[in-house]
């Protein structure tokens, strides 16, 4: 009796998904065999992202110190209006007041 057409497909299939499978635990076993579980060394990747953490924190805080002590400056109210009033008085004696400007100046 002969196999039809695509009867050994699935035969195949199973060959593919073992050789798959044996190629990715290879790679997978050399990639672990690179690893090391030894614990001796005294720094860790963590330890050193730590470490730039606080180095921040510090940072921000002596700049955060820096600047606490800055006194505001007040300014009276009746030198700003006086201010106010001032620039307003210099652009309505404007000299090309007349001649319908508005004072902007480009």
């Amino acid at each position: 009796m002969t196999t039809p057409p695509g009867a050994n497909y699935g035969n195949e299939e199973n060959d593919n998904n073992e050789d798959d499978t044996e190629l990715v635990n290879a790679e997978f076993d050399s990639i672990v065999a690179g690893l090391s579980l030894d614990q001796s060394s005294p720094r860790t990747y963590l330890d050193e992202l730590d470490e730039i953490e606080r180095e921040e924190a510090v940072s921000l805080n002596s700049e955060r110190a820096l600047y606490a002590d800055v006194p505001e400056e007040r300014i009276p109210l009746h030198l700003k209006l006086n201010t106010i009033f001032e620039a307003v008085k210099k652009w309505w004696d404007g000299e090309n007041r007349n001649e319908g400007e508005d004072g902007a100046r480009l």
